[in-house]
């Protein structure tokens, strides 16, 4: 009787397992569409056996059942975590080239009125005025097209500068954004464990909703974990925990300097950056991931200068014998130039460490370097349109501690007057620093004892911003908005000072400079600024052909991934109809032991 007895839970137990499996079946075609669900597949398994004998060939066993050994996610972890390895680098690259695209708008160079206009326009605007350089008419549109030209690189560099601050909001938003995923991946880590603490029930749809943050965490910041024994996952961001057992290690942000508003994420516990950027990220040390890193990199953590970008010296040129006519000039020579040379080294290994400071924190700043080689290029128009109407010498003085110096002034032989008697002054400049003028005027002991008052030129200084000509101080001078007759282009003889027209035509044509340390090109400034886009242009092409390249990896990874985890609606119905079998077979099989039990008991009383 108790053997017959058992037939009853052999059928119960059929009849449950069925149950749950075709419920599971059910639950997995309603979220065929759900985005992040993943395929629960039902595991069945024999409860247990009774030996009733022994025969010739083993045991005589009898089964007691049926039971449900496990409700498994149907996920490929190896899949997962290439998916958002490859998701991290993609949203990187992405985001990069979002920032190129946005910023090339600001040059109109796909809009028809591009910045090369307003350059090309102030180039003719100099052929007119060496047509006549004495005509008030020429002068005043000379002047008005340098309006116009320093109006619109100052609005590009506004425009540069306010997207570099307005991308803190978008920092400030992945932050909070990171910090909240964090938590929810902390607190589903308490769901799961709490539910999978007895090892009977499966927290399926609360790992489906950790691994969906997971997959959105992977974008933003470069993530690696590992889970646990009790179903809870360790999260680590950048090399650092985030996510932890026992609670979450959130990010906050933080400006740059008193100086600087641009600002940059921080650990809240130590207040340590949560980025190393003193290298620049690559595909070899996997720090080319998260599209926050992106944006900062992106950004840069200062606004950039001219002076930011390093420029070679000039090597000494050895002297040749045949140049000299004693051996002992020769040699006098020979002296100077190892004294120069000597002096270029020290300057060349100066010049060496700035590029390697370039390379590490200017160059991959992609907005940062746009700004430092955009202002290199109005400088070099500034200041030599400045210098050709305001030419400088040096001049040999004794300061007031006896020692001679060298300074530089005015070069009242070759700079040009005012035109007219009323306006007959030297040494007025097109372009203007806001609050620094060009000279001083003051009185010097020359070397041979003379006393003279002299213009010294204010130099520039790479550590004082107001002393530079450089974009957001600078303007056209006003005093030759108010009277082009002062622009300096009339000899002491009151005619028109030609060799000074040409050279303002001429200078346009002349070599430049390179775009950077990096380039053996070295153009004339209209050259300059088409390198200059076309860099810019190549970068945007590289950043969007690498997120293209990545965005099919994550397609052929997502495919793999919902060729495992994908729910296939012909599948589960054909699942369904096998389980409802299976539970039909296991209801028929109870009635049968009911039936047989019924009888003998009827039989036997």
């Amino acid at each position: 009787m108790p053997g017959t007895m058992s037939g009853f839970y052999v059928g119960v137990s059929g009849m449950q397992s069925n149950q749950y499996a075709l419920n599971t079946t059910a639950h997995n075609i309603t979220n065929a569409e759900t985005e992040g669900y993943s395929r629960q597949q039902v595991l069945l398994a024999d409860i247990a056996y009774v030996n009733v004998g022994k025969s010739a060939i083993g045991n005589n066993q009898s089964g007691l059942g049926t039971r449900i050994s496990d409700v498994r996610l149907v996920r490929d972890t190896l899949v997962d975590r290439s998916y958002r390895a490859e998701f991290g680098r993609q949203q990187f690259y992405q985001t990069k080239y979002d920032v190129v695209s946005e910023v090339e708008q600001f040059f109109g160079e796909m809009e028809g009125s591009s910045f090369r206009t307003y350059m090309q326009n102030f180039w003719s605007a100099a052929e007119e005025l060496q047509k006549e350089s004495n005509s008030i008419v020429t002068r005043s549109s000379y002047i008005a097209t340098a309006v116009t030209f320093m109006e619109q690189a100052n609005e590009i560099y506004g425009h540069l500068t306010n997207y570099q601050r307005n991308l803190n909001k978008e920092i400030e938003d992945k932050v909070d954004r990171i910090n909240e995923l964090a938590q929810n991946i902390f607190d589903l880590n308490v769901k799961i464990a709490s539910v999978e603490a007895g090892n009977i029930e499966s927290a399926n749809d609360y790992r489906d909703q950790r691994d969906m943050a997971l997959d959105e965490l992977s974008g933003l910041v470069s993530i690696s974990y590992k889970e646990s024994n009790n179903g809870m996952v360790e999260v680590y961001a950048e090399h650092r925990s985030l996510v932890d057992m026992s609670r979450v290690y959130t990010m906050d942000v933080r400006k740059v300097s008193d100086s600087c508003d641009y600002e940059i994420p921080i650990w809240v516990d130590d207040q340590e950056d949560i980025f190393n950027l003193f290298a620049p990220p690559n595909a070899e040390d996997k720090t080319d991931t998260g599209s926050l890193k992106g944006i900062i990199l992106s950004r840069g953590d200062w606004v950039a200068r001219y002076t930011d970008i390093p420029v070679a010296p000039e090597a000494p040129v050895r002297p040749v014998r045949s140049d000299f006519e004693t051996n002992a000039d020769y040699n006098d020579a020979v002296a100077g130039y190892l004294t120069e040379y000597e002096a270029y080294q020290d300057e060349y290994a100066e010049y060496t460490e700035a590029k390697d400071y370039y390379n590490s924190y200017l160059e991959p700043y992609t907005v940062n370097n746009m700004i430092a080689q955009f202002d290199r290029l109005i400088h070099g128009v500034v200041t030599k349109i400045n210098d050709i109407l305001c030419p400088n010498t040096d001049l040999e003085i004794i300061d007031d501690y006896g020692n001679i110096r060298t300074i530089r002034v005015l070069d009242e032989e070759k700079a040009g007057y005012g035109m007219g008697a009323e306006n007959f002054e030297q040494g007025t400049e097109l372009f203007q620093r806001n609050s620094v003028n060009r000279y001083t005027e003051q009185e010097v002991t020359l070397s041979d004892g003379t006393v003279k008052t002299v213009r010294i030129f204010n130099e520039e200084n790479a550590d004082d911003y107001l002393s530079l000509y450089t974009l957001g101080n600078m303007e056209v001078n006003d005093a030759l908005l108010k009277n082009p007759s002062l622009l300096p282009l009339t000899n002491a003889m009151h005619e028109e000072l030609q060799d000074v027209a040409d050279q303002l035509i001429h200078m346009w044509e002349e070599d430049f400079a390179s775009i950077g340390p990096n380039s053996l090109v070295v153009n004339n400034f209209m050259g300059y600024y088409k390198d200059f886009v076309g860099d810019f242009a190549n970068k945007g092409m590289m950043y969007e052909g690498i997120a293209e390249s990545q965005d099919k990896t994550i397609v052929e990874l997502e495919n793999q991934r919902q060729m495992v985890l994908g729910v296939s609606t012909d599948e589960e119905l054909s699942n369904l109809i096998r389980f409802q079998q299976g539970f039909n077979a296991s209801s028929r099989y109870f009635t049968v032991v009911s039936e047989m039990v019924e009888h003998l008991l009827n039989k036997l009383g």
